[in-house]
């Protein structure tokens, strides 16, 4: 028997509501997280911690940025407390020898290289939420906050995250799965979580990884920045 003309009517209708719906959630993450880079400056901290409670391979990640662009990151990688200012993907760190261009750093040895190369691609919250949220097919609310899955291709691109490259093989992923929870207030964004999920394997080494990532927003219109004239010069 064939469907009714009336019955495929209110099915391509339920249907229209809800890539509606889902496109509408999507706009107001969009919209909240515009909002918040239309103002002056904005501070974070982004913390991450594995499944057995340890820290991310950089530690917490404290962070500023203004409107023009321009961002200071802290973090500690091995130890060793690092500070760095960039614009777009030049700039500068500091931490063995005063400031140092990001070139000038990568070139002392494969470990900060790796750390360089994270800079260059480092998203601030506003362009990481708005990018993460248009990739979600569906945000649903739960509790105070609004979640989706994420996709899994985009998962397997961060649990490579500080993945170490051994016998000169590419690490490979398996079983990857993630999701994301966002937090708005009077229409701007607060906070993000992501949590992601998979197995990387690098050369005959298996890794586990069951690792949330959470930024916090704070600060928002009152943060601003001075850059050091010695780090102003190595800006390039």
């Amino acid at each position: 028997m064939k469907p009714s003309k009336h019955l495929l009517f209110l099915a391509l209708l339920s249907l229209s509501h809800c890539l509606s719906s889902a496109a509408d959630v999507r706009d107001k993450i969009t919209a909240a997280a515009k909002q918040l880079g239309a103002k002056p400056g904005y501070s974070w901290t982004t913390s991450t911690r594995e499944s057995d409670g340890r820290g991310g391979p950089l530690g917490p990640i404290d962070g500023k940025t203004e409107k023009s662009g321009l961002t200071w990151l802290s973090f500690v990688v091995g130890g060793l407390p690092v500070e760095v200012y960039m614009q777009g993907t030049n700039g500068t760190a500091k931490a063995f020898e005063g400031w140092q261009t990001f070139d000038e750093v990568a070139r002392t040895g494969a470990s900060p290289a790796a750390v360089i190369r994270y800079l260059r691609s480092y998203q601030t919250p506003v362009t990481e939420s708005a990018a993460l949220a248009a990739k979600i097919k569906e945000l649903k609310p739960v509790d105070d906050a609004l979640a989706g899955d994420l996709p899994e291709d985009t998962v397997k691109e961060m649990l490579l995250i500080g993945a170490r490259r051994r016998e000169g093989q590419e690490p490979q992923t398996a079983d990857a799965k993630g999701s994301i929870k966002f937090w708005l207030k009077d229409g701007a964004l607060t906070k993000y979580e992501i949590n992601v999920q998979g197995k990387v394997t690098s050369g005959d080494r298996e890794t586990v990884i069951n690792r949330t990532v959470k930024t916090e927003i704070k600060d928002v219109a009152t943060t601003k920045l001075e850059v050091p004239a010695e780090a102003k010069q190595k800006m390039i």
